[in-house]
């Protein structure tokens, strides 16, 4: 059974808006936003739209309701990708700055750094909020990667 799902109808300007869309040069997720819109429009309820598309139900529909909520800004919008930025580039220049200079300089009990003891020093410094060890990790392998190939250039 079909989910309801009632969205406005569309005005004629709206209409032209959107096959000037389809005409330009858009992304295949703006286009798919397109194309669910004037399907529906035209009379296609969700379930025939998701097979003409050939795209997951729950996408469809989620284009819909959003074209119900922002009308046309809603084709324009491009979703954000996996999850948001938590360590900038400054605070990963950092990390890699501690994690060159040993423990015992900064006042530690300890020769050498391991991921959990300089993880834990980030996070009680406030240089980070907070940072997973293999998050760490990464950034660590990633700064003497980049550390490794400036240093054979030169």
């Amino acid at each position: 059974m079909p989910r309801s799902l009632t969205i406005r109808k569309l005005k004629a300007v709206e209409i032209r808006h959107l096959h000037n869309l389809l005409e330009g040069q858009i992304s295949t997720c703006q286009k798919r936003r397109t194309e669910a819109i004037l399907l529906h429009t035209i009379g296609m309820n969700g379930v025939e739209i998701t097979q003409v598309l050939e795209a997951h139900p729950n996408t469809v529909y989620a284009d819909l309701r959003a074209f119900n909520q922002h009308g046309l800004n809603s084709v324009q919008q491009l979703r954000s990708r996996g999850a948001p930025v938590r360590i900038s580039e400054t605070q990963a220049a950092e990390i890699l700055r501690l994690a060159q200079i040993p423990p015992y300089e900064l006042g530690l009990p300890y020769g050498r750094w391991s991921v959990a003891k300089l993880r834990h020093y980030l996070i009680k410094h406030h240089v980070v909020r907070a940072v997973s060890g293999e998050r760490l990790r990464r950034i660590l392998k990633k700064g003497v990667c980049a550390f490794v190939e400036s240093g054979a250039r030169s």
